[in-house]
């Protein structure tokens, strides 16, 4: 307890802010707060029946098998099972469409940070990105997360480590303390946004839509310019789940859209300090813990495939020809 304590002062000399437009947390969280059971999910919570199999972003395999009884423990504060990560882990960078990543970081602390996609460029990671994305290639069900393999590995294309300023880890056995609770919460989708309007479909300022500029690779770039506006585009949030374990959510409170429309992402946003959902959260900020996995899962529609466009092309010809 007294080590964890110590990593934590350490850990708050050292972080830096989370991204301005994401928000900081308050001093008031409640850490004291043991979880609760987060089994059972509210009916109006639980996703909609897929006509088809979902599509769903699968972890990278490890190459080593672990054992909790081995060398796990349970945290005081939390009463969670703490674990040490697996080896062999190997964040994946290539994307062949948009880089959708999970926003996450730990009141008061700024713990279990992930603020970039693994697909983005040196110039665009800020502190690093560690978590495992999805590939989004067309409509389906796709699944991101940040896992204590991931928050704990090594950012490959900025060589930077997330170990002592973004996450804590007990340096006597490599066990990761786990987070309790978020002050930035959202999924962003990279390279969907044109930047033209906002979350409520108005107008965006000027100097907002120039700080976009055009280029090929927007869905690994968040400041190259998509081709929608965000309005076009249907996502919806169909579960989140805390070391495997179903989180409840009101789904009426979360907000969608281009929330920062000086970047080309729609964003999911569970919970922001300073952002909608400050004030109302859709989840109970206080009682989300996670020592292992923190994952959402989520569905989107109405995006323009290579096939739509060939089919646009062929029938725009058949008018000229006529």
């Amino acid at each position: 307890m007294i080590k964890r304590f110590l990593a934590i002062a350490c850990a708050l000399c050292m972080t830096g802010a989370v991204f301005a437009s994401c928000g900081s947390a308050t001093e008031d969280t409640a850490k004291s707060a043991l979880p609760v059971s987060m089994t059972e999910v509210p009916a109006e919570t639980k996703a909609p029946e897929e006509t088809e199999a979902p599509k769903i972003t699968d972890a990278p395999e490890v190459t080593e098998t672990y054992e909790p009884d081995d060398q796990g423990y349970i945290d005081e504060l939390t009463g969670l099972e703490c674990c040490k990560p697996h080896a062999g882990y190997k964040p994946v960078t290539d994307f062949e469409g948009y880089d959708a990543f999970l926003m996450y970081a730990s009141a008061p602390e700024k713990l279990w940070k992930n603020m970039a996609g693994q697909g983005y460029p040196e110039e665009t990671r800020g502190d690093g990105a560690y978590g495992i994305d999805a590939d989004i290639t067309e409509d389906g069900t796709y699944k991101v997360s940040i896992t204590k393999e991931s928050i704990c590995a090594d950012d490959p294309i900025i060589d930077s480590s997330n170990v002592g300023s973004g996450v804590l880890v007990d340096e006597s056995d490599g066990i990761v303390f786990p987070s309790t609770g978020p002050a930035v919460f959202c999924v962003d989708i990279t390279g969907i946004c044109d930047g033209t309007t906002d979350a409520d479909g108005k107008a965006t300022k000027q100097s907002d839509r120039n700080k976009l500029y055009d280029g090929d690779n927007a869905g690994t770039d968040p400041l190259i310019r998509g081709e929608y506006t965000g309005q076009e585009i249907t996502v919806t949030l169909d579960s989140i789940k805390a070391d495997g374990a179903e989180v409840p959510f009101d789904p009426d409170k979360i907000v969608y859209g281009n929330i920062e429309p000086a970047n080309n992402r729609y964003r999911i946003e569970i919970y922001n300090a300073d952002g909608r959902t400050g004030d109302d959260p859709p989840i109970d900020k206080d009682k989300l813990m996670f020592a292992k996995s923190l994952e959402v899962t989520f569905t989107i529609k109405g995006l323009i495939t290579e096939e739509d466009e060939s089919q646009a092309e062929e029938a725009d010809e058949e008018v000229y020809e006529e």
